[in-house]
């Protein structure tokens, strides 16, 4: 389950991070909600499910609540998302576009050393067939360090 953990934090791809967050109505296709629910889940079927710690109804309980603020009241955490075994996360498809390597580079770094870096985010949303059924563009702003990813 580790390991599992590690790739669900990992993967950004179907999530919005930080500097995308454009107000409240992202927080239920954000990293704080998805990572708020995996914590909760991780508790309910590592342990109370298992029956290896039923003392940690309580955590799991805080758990819940913490992934009700980060997600939003309206998004019902615990029906669709803690408790449900084959549970997957349903946001949308999100593809970031970064500007060249090159063009990172001459942005002048701040006193930090940091370069501010404009990047393009699409949003795509699709229905149960796995078809385009919406799309989102925006931009996006991020502190880069001295030497872009590579």
């Amino acid at each position: 389950m580790e390991k599992q953990l590690d790739r669900v934090y990992a993967d950004e791809s179907h999530r919005l991070v930080g500097p995308e967050i454009r107000g409240n109505s992202d927080n239920p296709i954000s990293c704080y909600c998805r990572d708020a629910i995996a914590d909760a889940r991780y508790v309910y079927f590592t342990y109370l499910l298992s029956a290896k710690d039923p003392n940690l109804n309580g955590t799991f309980l805080a758990l819940m609540d913490r992934a009700e603020r980060q997600c939003s009241l309206e998004y019902d955490v615990l029906l669709k998302a803690s408790e449900t075994e084959n549970w997957k996360w349903s946001g949308p498809e999100v593809t970031r576009t970064y500007p060249p390597d090159g063009e990172i580079e001459r942005i002048t770094p701040d006193g930090k050393g940091l370069r501010l870096v404009k990047y393009k985010v699409r949003l795509t949303y699709r229905d149960q067939q796995g078809r385009i059924a919406r799309a989102e563009n925006f931009t996006a702003t991020e502190l880069l360090p001295p030497n872009p990813k590579k």
